[in-house]
């Protein structure tokens, strides 16, 4: 009996993406990689630059952790590498509280008119009026139904309008309205996180051979075995090796391995900015001692109040 093994490779390629990949894979084509039945697989990419040069790499979001984590840089040629950047941000919730409206947590309108007070605003109820915030009130009608009013200061004086009866709403400070659509940018940002970029910069002068290795996530390679009978007797078992390429890019002249070793693979959050909580240390403030103080003495009141009475001077 003989054991043959082949490799059976269901190859993914994404043609929309391919088009934003391509001048990376020329740049530094992969040329090896390596799959672990653990769920992760290393790569490795050999290429050339010429003198200072920046390569950008896409990857996945959920990739970046095992970029950074792993991620090894040569310039074989004696150039340098200048740095690796990624696209890091903090997290959405802590960028929102930093503009002048706070859309943190999908705030109604009444929130946002609660944080504009003091602000310039112009309503359409239905005719324009233009005045400042002075802030949001519930009412309460004769039969116990509550409204709300938008209170606002206008040259004549303080005026109510019903937030039913509002049409439109514009923020008249430019700065107002412009922090107001760069926090919605923010939120239709986050919505696109699937993909960010790895720049690596070499440094250096004529052309060098540079390689770069990193490990991430990958799907576990599987086995599936044929038993191929002959009519002479001469039987042979078959393995194949069932290979899954989830990247953005074809395995074109890659050397491909197969180890089926489990080592140790864990996710550590790297690419998030983590901020640590600081103690506030509080000036201390000591009382100085008080002055001393004496009961009247001269009104006679009794020895209480004489016993306090300074001592003569000698």
């Amino acid at each position: 009996m003989m054991i043959t093994a082949s490799l059976l490779g269901a190859q993914g390629t994404r043609e929309s993406t391919m088009n934003s990949t391509e001048g990376t894979a020329s740049s530094i084509p992969l040329s090896r990689v390596i799959l672990y039945v653990s769920g992760v697989g290393y790569f490795q990419r050999e290429g050339k630059v010429s003198g200072n040069q920046e390569v950008e790499l896409s990857f996945k979001s959920s990739e970046v952790n095992d970029l950074l984590k792993s991620l090894t840089v040569r310039d074989l040629d004696g150039g340098q590498v200048t740095g690796v950047t990624y696209g890091s941000q903090d997290p959405v919730e802590r960028r929102l509280k930093s503009f002048a409206v706070n859309l943190a947590g999908n705030p109604g309108l009444v929130s946002i008119l609660t944080q504009l007070r003091g602000e310039d605003v112009s309503l359409a109820v239905p005719d324009p009026v233009e005045g400042l915030v002075v802030g949001v009130e519930t009412r309460a009608d004769s039969e116990g139904k509550q409204f709300l009013f938008l209170n606002i200061l206008t040259a004549g004086g303080v005026r109510s309008f019903p937030l039913n009866d509002i049409k439109n709403l514009k923020f008249l400070s430019s700065r107002v309205d412009s922090e107001f659509r760069k926090a919605l940018s923010v939120i239709a940002e986050s919505h696109d996180v699937d993909k960010k970029t790895i720049r690596v910069g070499f440094t250096g002068s004529g052309t060098r051979r540079v390689s770069m290795g990193y490990l991430t996530e990958a799907p576990a390679w599987k086995t599936a075995y044929r038993l191929v009978l002959d009519d002479k007797g001469e039987h042979y078992l078959q393995g194949w090796a069932i290979v899954e390429n989830a990247t953005d890019e074809d395995w074109k002249d890659v050397s491909l391995s197969l180890v089926s070793g489990r080592p140790i693979s864990f996710i550590m959050d790297l690419s998030t900015p983590r901020y640590i909580s600081r103690p506030v240390v509080r000036q201390s403030t000591a009382a100085g001692p008080a002055p001393q103080t004496y009961d009247d003495t001269l009104s006679g009141k009794g020895e209480k109040e004489k016993a306090y009475a300074p001592a003569p001077a000698p």
